[in-house]
Parts: structure tokens; C-alpha cells; sequence
């Protein structure tokens, strides 16, 4: 299906050169401005709830998916996943190359499950290993499956959302990874690994729901490919050292007696495993912070003329 004339950028609402069943043109509801609560949809002539509105299925079918910036490690790595990509037989669906790699995700989770299923003990070192070849398998082949839908000609929306399906899905798998080796099951520690990931995979997608982009970056330097391919290293290095010595080391004997006084009391008494858990989790907060920001000051969502209180009353006055 051809994909209409559509408007990316900002302006008024989207119009197409389609019509729905009804005869109405479709319009695009992500120009609504609300953040987290969606507008409520019309019930049918059934009277049944809809999830979704005719509108919304007619803009789902003719999706096009745009991903960020790359970042230099993306521009560096692309002619290897296209090497990689042009190894596949022809007859390989994306969809089969996605599976694949969400399989590997499923075997470390699977096999961490096993030996750690509460991430109270240090599971085996090959274990650990073998987490950290799994997670780069799949993000290798997660940046192949891609490929492989536009060198076979099978690009859909499905496509799209089956892939970052999986992503979703194997945030689980890198969430059990870390959370093995530094021993973290059981406290709120866990619970702040979780739920910053999480929520920052969220609104990633968030983010593109507005912005019709999908961001994979902050800056040229860090981003998706960074981040998965070094927790897969940073698996592997765990696997070689004693990692509960490692990691129960408070930061006072970390960066010794002469430095340690010029540090807060409850940073000098953390240890290495929590004081990694918070850089991530404030990580993770300002990057769920600048998809807020990205989407408030984003021409399709306010005017470019808004000031930054009014970009700030729209969006709290559509909730």
C-alpha cells in the first residue's frame, strides 16, 4: 500500500488523500497534546470499548519507521552488520533473524534463572560468559534484521513492532545479567535497576509516538549500540574476576583515606555495586527527562513561536 501524503514536521492537523469505511478523512491523533492519558476513543454501533480508533489503524498501516542520529560507534559498525547482513540466504524472514537474536536473550535468562534465581548468589563464571556473548549476539543481530527487511523488500509496521517487542522483552535478560554479578535480588537496589530501565525503554517509545522518531542517542558519542554492547564486554570481564570482592568494596577504600574525606558520608559508605546502581539510575533519569523535553519543544506537539510556559500550560492542560 502506497503510503499517502503526510505531514512529519508540525503544521495543522494531518490530512490524507484516503478516506476510512465512513467516508471521513482520517486524521492524525498524535497531534493531540497530552502526555500519558489518551484521549478516550468512541464506542462502536456495538457498544463495545475500542483501544484503538479507525483513525489510528489507518496511520498504524501506513507507519514508517524513522530511526535517530547515529551515533560514531553506529557509523563505524554498519558496514560489519551489512557484511553480516548480506551472509543471509534471501529466504530468511526479519522477522526469523529478530527471533534468533531474542532467543539468546532467552537462553542467559533461562540459564541465570537456573543457577541464580533470586540474584542472591554470584552465578557461575561461564554462566556470566555466556550472558555476555548472548547479549551481543542479539544486538548484533537486532541491528541485522533491519537489513534484511529492506534488502527483501518486506519492511512493514509489523515488522517494527515485532522487533521492538523483543527489546523490550530482553531488557529482562540484560536487567538479570547485571543484577547476577552484582548481587543485588532481594533489596530496593534491584528494584531502582528495573524500573529506571524500564521506564526509560518506555519513553523511548513515548517519544516516538509524538516525534515520529525514534531516538537512539544523546550526542554522537552515547546510545543504544554503546550501551548493549558494553554490558556484553562488561559481562565478559565480570566473568574472569571474583566479583563479590569486587563489588562489596566501599568507595572510601575504593579511592583511599585522602580522598575520602572530601566525599559525603553516605557516598563514602557505599558500596561499589550501589554506587554504580545510582550513576545508572540518574543516567537513566536524565534521559527520560530529555524525551520530555525533546517531545514538549518538538514543532508536530507546540507551535515554534510557544513560549517555553505556554509549550509547558498545553501539555498540562491536555491532561
Amino acid at each position: 500500500m502506497a503510503a499517502p501524503k503526510k505531514h512529519i514536521d508540525g503544521g495543522p492537523a494531518v490530512t490524507t488523500n484516503s478516506t476510512l469505511t465512513n467516508g471521513n478523512v482520517p486524521q492524525d491523533e498524535t497531534f493531540l497534546p497530552c502526555i500519558f492519558i489518551e484521549p478516550l476513543i468512541a464506542r462502536d454501533a456495538s457498544s463495545k470499548p475500542k483501544t484503538i480508533s479507525a483513525d489510528g489503524l489507518h496511520f498504524i498501516a501506513i507507519h514508517q519507521y524513522r530511526p535517530g542520529s547515529p551515533t560514531y560507534l553506529d557509523s563505524f559498525l554498519n558496514p560489519f552488520w551489512t557484511f553480516l547482513t548480506n551472509l543471509l540466504p534471501l529466504w530468511i524472514a526479519p522477522n526469523m533473524v529478530t527471533t534468533f537474536g531474542g532467543l539468546h536473550c532467552g537462553l542467559a535468562y533461562g540459564v541465570l534463572w537456573y543457577y541464580a534465581p533470586d540474584f542472591d548468589v554470584s552465578p557461575p563464571d561461564w554462566v556470566v560468559a555466556l550472558c555476555a556473548y548472548c547479549t551481543m549476539a542479539y544486538y548484533t543481530l537486532d541491528c541485522m534484521d533491519g537489513k534484511q527487511s529492506r534488502r527483501t523488500g518486506t519492511s512493514s509496521p509489523l515488522g517494527q513492532l515485532f522487533d521492538h517487542g523483543f527489546d523490550c522483552i530482553c531488557t529482562l535478560a540484560h536487567l538479570a545479567t547485571v543484577s547476577s554479578y552484582v548481587v543485588c535480588g532481594g533489596t530496593y537496589w534491584y528494584i531502582l535497576l528495573q524500573t529506571t530501565l524500564q521506564f526509560a525503554f518506555f519513553m523511548a517509545q513515548w517519544e516516538e509516538y509524538f516525534t515520529h522518531v525514534l531516538p537512539h542517542c544523546a550526542g554522537k558519542v552515547i546510545g543504544v549500540t554503546e550501551v548493549n554492547y558494553s554490558l556484553g564486554l562488561l559481562a565478559l570481564a565480570n566473568s574472569l574476576i571474583d566479583r563479590e570482592a569486587f563489588y562489596s568494596r566501599t568507595m572510601s577504600a575504593i579511592v583511599g583515606d585522602s580522598l575520602a574525606g572530601n566525599l559525603p558520608i553516605f557516598v563514602r559508605n557505599l558500596e561499589l555495586r550501589h554506587f554504580l546502581m545510582t550513576g545508572w539510575g540518574i543516567m537513566s533519569v536524565v534521559l527520560m527527562i530529555l524525551s520530555i523535553q525533546r517531545v514538549i519543544f518538538h514543532p508536530r506537539v507546540a507551535k515554534p513561536s510557544f513560549t517555553t510556559v505556554q509549550r509547558l500550560k498545553q501539555q498540562v492542560n491536555a491532561l
